[in-house]
């Protein structure tokens, strides 16, 4: 009688295995995330040079180091990620050519931060050869604008990035802003 029990425990557990394979679901819209967070791996194991130059409220600082924190360097690229299953049906799709892909915000959807975001991909190896990108915020305390351009070389790595834009809370000045970083490229192993 223990081997039929045992033998019942068993068809009634594999029975209520719900596991059946899970299709994925194919991103409607080009991986900009994928391909930013690739590129901060790819940054931080490297650690190249960068001439950095950023202009707060009137303010510079420029300077050339290798001592950047990729994750939050580019965190703003990840953040213009239009691939999330609430955002499937919130942006126009125009493709002006094979390699350009331009993601405009319907406007219905004026909640949403991204506005627009076009991807041209180098003809070769079709990754990115450029991202550029429009965030917007707004509210009756608070306007945020910020214009984001991201350039990559033949090989695919990220050669240059800015970001500039405005903040401004209701009752103060409005604050610009602008940071731009070329990489100095660095060697293959």
């Amino acid at each position: 009688m223990k081997p039929f029990a045992l033998l019942f425990l068993g068809l009634f557990a594999f029975s209520c295995d719900n596991s059946a394979p899970q299709t994925a679901t194919k991103p409607v819209y080009f991986d900009v995330a994928g391909y930013v967070k690739s590129q901060i791996d790819v940054l931080s194991a490297r650690n190249p040079v960068v001439a950095k130059d950023a202009r707060i409220s009137g303010q510079t600082n420029k300077q050339a180091t290798p001592n950047i924190d990729w994750a939050k360097e580019l965190e703003l690229f990840v953040q213009a990620d239009i691939n999330k299953p609430a955002f499937r049906n919130s942006y126009t799709i125009a493709r002006p050519d094979s390699l350009t892909y331009h993601y405009t915000l319907k406007p219905t959807e004026e909640r949403l931060t991204v506005r627009a975001l076009t991807v041209k991909l180098d003809p070769k190896t079709r990754q990115p050869a450029q991202i550029t990108a429009l965030l917007k915020s707004e509210n009756r305390l608070y306007e945020s604008e910020r214009r984001l351009l991201l350039e990559s070389g033949v090989d695919g790595r990220i050669q240059h990035y800015r970001v500039e834009g405005f903040q401004q809370l209701a009752y103060f000045d409005r604050n610009e802003f602008r940071v731009e970083g070329q990489i100095n490229p660095v060697p293959a192993p």
